[in-house]
């Protein structure tokens, strides 16, 4: 049976669409033959929206063939689904993306040396119109590929590049993002009002209470009467420093959102990041040890954390001395400090979103699709059924689930004082 035909964007929009992918000029024409929009793949399916592509055929009077053809990557909010759009409206997902792609990513790009993101061609509202990245020779790690120590570094000192960037946009123009910016900078996954993230909350104390492995009356203790306060007050850990420098960050570099260009060896040569719903205004090592939590293993981290570190650091200012800037405006001191500070966020975050990212590929979809409100209840109430349901599944995800439940346990036996 053939799919029905999305209708979200029209004639007169995809001529805009067109205009601003060619650079053209007000008085230069431009001829629509055709448009099409097809959902994207099964893979492109988000947590936070509806992926689509979007083909535009038209007049080219210097090609061969007298026309020319354009390829773009639509984001919008969901369209078959009344739950999951209202959430999306309701958390104003896209006023945050469509500010950073048109307001706040256009200038920082200006400084960097490398593709930061994909272009926007046209936002609203509800939808945004973005370069499609597969088209340049893009593509995510297949399933059955694995971030090596060249991956790992090449995205830090892509993330290097988006930090530096954003320094120098205010140092050279005298710009302040905070100020400016403030209709897309705020939080939106730690927050206490939010209520996905208070169901993400309520979903670690259940983990931990019932498939925690080491149950000694210490840690039922810190579970029992300690973790879900210090849950309730992460947000802290995400505002801006009045002590050190702030950047812009991206915060949500798990390995869906991140591009890479690979050479006739199957070797990384530059890569390139989506999604910037949960961009903010703070100090770096949240982006950071994001992505090092994300796409490094407990082992690797205890042999090679400090590597890293030290990689992204070196980069930093490698970019600033580059960009003419003092390469102490962020120094080693004051960095390995923030990462001392980002450690719980970053933590636990890996411990609300992996059980939502080690579903068996496509149950997520097809629960959101198929038990509506059911899911929209595991998304913003309860998560235990949903935890049961994928466990009875998938003999790995609980395994899988509670690595960075008992990392985040472990990190806070062996520092207290973040309890009291």
């Amino acid at each position: 049976m053939s799919e029905k035909k999305v209708e979200i964007l029209n004639a007169k929009e995809c001529e805009i669409i067109a205009r601003n992918a060619l650079k053209l000029g007000e008085a230069e024409s431009v001829k629509i033959l055709s448009y099409a929009l097809a959902r994207g793949t099964h893979e492109l399916i988000g947590f936070m929206g509806e992926y689509f592509k979007l083909n535009i055929e038209l007049e080219d009077a210097h090609s061969g063939e007298g026309t020319k053809k354009l390829c773009f990557f639509v984001k919008s909010v969901p369209i078959g689904n009344e739950l999951h759009r209202a959430e999306c409206e309701r958390k104003n997902f896209f006023q945050k993306e469509s500010c950073a792609y048109t307001k706040i990513l256009p200038n920082i790009q200006k400084y960097a040396t490398t593709k930061l993101y994909p272009e926007c061609y046209y936002a609203r509202k509800d939808l945004l119109v973005l370069e499609d990245l597969t088209e340049l020779g893009y593509r995510h790690l297949g399933r059955d590929e694995t971030y090596t120590d060249k991956h790992r570094k090449l995205f830090l000192t892509h993330m290097a590049q988006l930090h530096a960037g954003s320094i120098a946009w205010e140092e050279k123009e005298g710009v302040n993002i905070e100020e400016h910016f403030k209709e897309g900078l705020f939080e939106l996954m730690l927050a206490t009002d939010n209520d996905w993230y208070m169901t993400s909350a309520k979903g670690i104390i259940f983990l931990a209470k019932n498939y925690l492995r080491s149950q000694t009356p210490e840690v039922q203790t810190l579970i029992n009467e300690k973790l879900f306060t210090l849950l309730v007050n992460v947000e802290r850990y995400t505002e801006p420093s009045k002590r050190m420098r702030n950047v812009f960050l991206h915060r949500d570099s798990w390995d869906r959102n991140i591009f890479f260009k690979f050479d006739a060896k199957g070797e990384p040569l530059t890569c390139s990041i989506v999604d910037f719903q949960l961009s903010r205004y703070a100090t770096p090592s949240l982006d950071m040890l994001f992505f090092l939590y994300g796409q490094t293993t407990p082992e690797e981290r205890k042999l090679y954390m400090q590597e890293y570190i030290d990689h992204y650091y070196d980069a930093l200012t490698t970019r600033f001395r580059e960009l003419g800037l003092p390469s102490d405006i962020i120094t080693k001191l004051q960095l390995m400090e923030d990462v001392r500070r980002a450690h719980l966020p970053a933590l636990i975050i890996m411990a609300i979103t992996k059980p939502l990212t080690l579903m068996p590929e496509g149950i997520s979809n097809k629960w959101r699709a198929e038990e509506q409100e059911k899911f929209d209840y595991y998304m913003n109430t309860q998560r235990d059924e949903l935890f049961q349901r994928v466990m009875a599944i998938d003999p790995t995800y609980e395994a899988n689930i509670m690595r960075p439940i008992e990392e985040l346990i472990e990190y806070l036996q062996l520092n207290p004082d973040l309890m009291e």
